[in-house]
């Protein structure tokens, strides 16, 4: 396990999880918000 503790395997663990934080944080702000997705779609399509 120690290359849990390597500098750039700790640098691709932290980059990992920002994008996971990132990606959930969106998910569940367009799970939340009534409408939110028909809005996007409206923009998408004019």
């Amino acid at each position: 396990m120690s290359f849990l503790f390597h500098k750039r395997t700790r640098k691709v663990l932290q980059w990992v999880w920002s994008v996971v934080a990132i990606l959930i944080s969106f998910g569940m702000v367009v799970f939340f918000a009534p409408g939110l997705p028909e809005w996007l779609a409206s923009l998408l399509t004019s």
